[in-house]
């Protein structure tokens, strides 16, 4: 415990020689300190925002559709509907149907 006093005591003394600056030195330092700050934030937030937008542009190319290889086709869809009505499977809901696959019809674009 000893020990812990003499430090206390011998920080106070060096309170005692410490030279403070004057209010008007505090307040230029402040506002330099305030206004590098604004500076360096403002930059670094449009360095983020052109990345984010530059890695926004190329996730887009990437997932844009190709174009489709032979021009002349039409593009089909393939729909398969079960293959008994609907009102059986209300009676048998454990019966799983086998879906039957139409043909192929154009879409219209």
């Amino acid at each position: 415990m000893s020990k812990v006093l003499q430090y206390l005591r011998e920080v106070q003394v060096e309170f005692k020689n410490i030279t403070w600056p004057k209010k008007d030195a505090l307040i230029k330092l402040t506002v330099v300190v305030i206004s590098l700050s604004v500076v360096i934030s403002l930059i670094l937030g449009g360095f983020d925002y052109l990345f984010t937008q530059s890695f926004g542009l190329i996730s887009n190319l990437k997932t844009q559709p190709q174009a489709p290889q032979n021009p002349g086709a039409l593009p089909i869809s393939i729909t398969v509907e079960p293959s008994t009505p609907s009102a059986s499977l209300a009676q048998s809901p454990t019966k799983n149907p086998a879906p039957t696959i139409l043909s192929p019809q154009p879409t219209k674009k």
